[in-house]
């Protein structure tokens, strides 16, 4: 049961808007989570989603309909995600297993090998260790968004080390990039080692602040160390025509893929390296064999000369 300071106010405190405000004498209490750890005997199921949203909605609604609506607002919210992350994830795991192996087993492998990941985390039971998985999974995402910035801020227009026009198209880049990959996981991997103890207890809440401070500093000092000669593979595409318009927005020309037919504006080009034609980005990622992909670009005479070939 609910104290009764927190009855009387419910009515007025409890907006049932997914984050919920509970004021509770001079206090302001946010979160459901926040909202359960006043209820007796609350502390098994504070962190499961249905009593969350069933402790708040019980005070408005009748039980039959408080327990209704929260089971639906959890299932429908848990689909949603589980389908947006078995997608997501599949297309992320078969863009990092072709690009590294040369190798395309097919999407639905990996929409396999992610739900069974997501199997394997709901039989564990991740709910009673959850709050240390986000709290590694919060490291691991701190690095990875300050090495991204520090990469634009310090290496893109400070540096001029990396290239001011992003490039996405398998064969323009390299298959690893020390700049943003290596300082990531050296970032991350330090930080959650900090996280876990391992650097001792005195820098053990301040780990979120080693994945910061290394994903600030390493980008720069990798890439001057390098010459940001991991960025770029090739800087020709083989192809003719201009990427940019005389505004300087993406060209609106569009070319036919070899292999699928189809029409796709020229920035998604690029020229196939066994025949004179074009290739779209979608069909040169799922290239099997890797025999369309140019090969890296070792001067401008070879650059030249494919050039030429496409003309």
């Amino acid at each position: 049961m609910i104290h009764a300071a927190s009855r009387r106010n419910s009515s007025t405190g409890a907006v049932p808007s997914g984050c919920w405000l509970i004021r509770d004498g001079h206090e302001s209490q946010l979160s459901v989570g926040s909202l359960t750890d006043n209820v007796a005997g609350s502390a098994g199921i504070a962190n499961q989603p249905v009593h969350q949203f069933l402790e708040i909605y019980q005070n408005f609604l009748p039980g039959w309909l408080a327990m209704a609506l929260a089971v639906v607002l959890v299932v429908i919210s848990q689909i949603k995600i589980n389908v947006t992350n078995a997608y997501s994830g599949s297309l992320a795991w078969t863009n990092a297993f072709t690009r590294v192996t040369k190798h395309y087993p097919g999407r639905i492998v990996f929409l396999g090998v992610n739900l069974t990941i997501a199997l394997i985390l709901m039989e564990a039971n991740m709910f009673d260790f959850l709050n240390t998985i986000l709290g590694f999974y919060a490291n691991c995402g701190m690095a990875w968004v300050v090495v991204v910035a520090s990469d634009i801020v310090f290496n893109k227009y400070l540096l001029k080390l990396s290239p001011k026009t992003p490039e996405f198209r398998r064969g323009m880049l390299y298959d690893f990039n020390p700049v943003g990959f290596g300082s990531m996981l050296i970032a991350a991997g330090l930080s959650v080692i900090a996280f876990f103890g391992g650097l001792g207890e005195a820098l053990r809440p301040y780990s979120p602040l080693v994945a910061i401070v290394l994903g600030l500093v390493l980008p720069p000092i990798i890439a001057i160390a390098t010459s940001g000669k991991y960025y770029l593979r090739r800087t020709d595409d083989g192809i003719a025509l201009p990427m940019f318009d005389m505004y300087g927005n993406p060209s609106g020309e569009h070319l036919k893929c070899h292999v699928c037919h189809h029409d796709y504006e020229r920035p998604d080009m690029i020229k196939a390296a066994v025949h004179t034609g074009y290739i779209c980005s979608l069909c040169l990622s799922t290239d099997k064999t890797g025999e369309h992909v140019l090969p890296a670009q070792t001067s401008l005479v070879t650059a030249r000369a494919i050039t030429s070939q496409g003309t």
